[in-house]
């Protein structure tokens, strides 16, 4: 009896231990589903954090003022978050000639970051960090469980959404419509963030 009340006890604490992991720094290479509930509260400004660049240099997130920010959590064991730098990469080179910026967050350890980049020649930052990175991404006030997941400010760091799961060409074409139209005023920001909320048409 006492056995089994001890490995009731034991398992538990692994539910809870799971369900809490992205604040007790248990992240695990396993982790590759894409689960997100929604924002606990409204959207806000962007929050202050700083992480290490591949430089080794500590980097805020305030770093791009006057930009609009795609800031995409990822780690190199995970293949959708892969799948996705491709994309990335082509849209900040599309959009090299507006105040837009993609920024990658590796919750990831720092050398596998540092390998990896050299092999993929990044064209925008890339920050890293472990249980720093996973304490960044609950600060946009999301319940984190696992990667990967985008979030998108506009040019005055205001959060316009953030984007669950692997991101395709037509989320970011859509982020890109969107950030125009409230940049030229012809929708305001609550309107913004609800078309960010909604599917993009096809």
């Amino acid at each position: 009896m006492a056995r089994s009340a001890i490995i009731t006890l034991i398992l538990s604490f692994i539910a809870v231990v799971a369900y809490l992991g992205y604040r007790t720094f248990i992240a695990t290479p396993n982790i590759q589903s894409l689960e997100i509930i929604e924002p606990r509260q409204s959207l806000g400004m962007l929050p202050e954090f700083s992480l290490t660049d591949l430089t080794g240099d500590a980097r805020s997130i305030q770093s791009w003022p006057e930009n609009a920010l795609v800031i995409n959590f990822w780690a190199t064991w995970c293949a959708p978050c892969l799948r996705e730098i491709p994309l990335l990469k082509e849209f900040q080179n599309q959009n090299n000639d507006y105040p837009l910026q993609v920024i990658g967050i590796a919750i990831d350890k720092f050398e596998a970051v540092e390998n990896f980049a050299t092999e993929m020649d990044f064209n925008y930052p890339i920050l890293v960090g472990e249980s720093d990175a996973m304490n960044a991404a609950g600060s946009f006030g999301v319940e984190f469980f696992a990667l990967p997941f985008t979030v998108f400010s506009d040019t005055s760091g205001r959060i316009l959404g953030v984007h669950t799961g692997e991101i395709l060409s037509e989320d970011l074409q859509h982020f890109k419509e969107v950030l125009s139209d409230l940049e030229t005023g012809a929708i305001d920001l609550e309107t913004a963030r609800a078309l960010l909320a909604s599917t993009p048409q096809n």
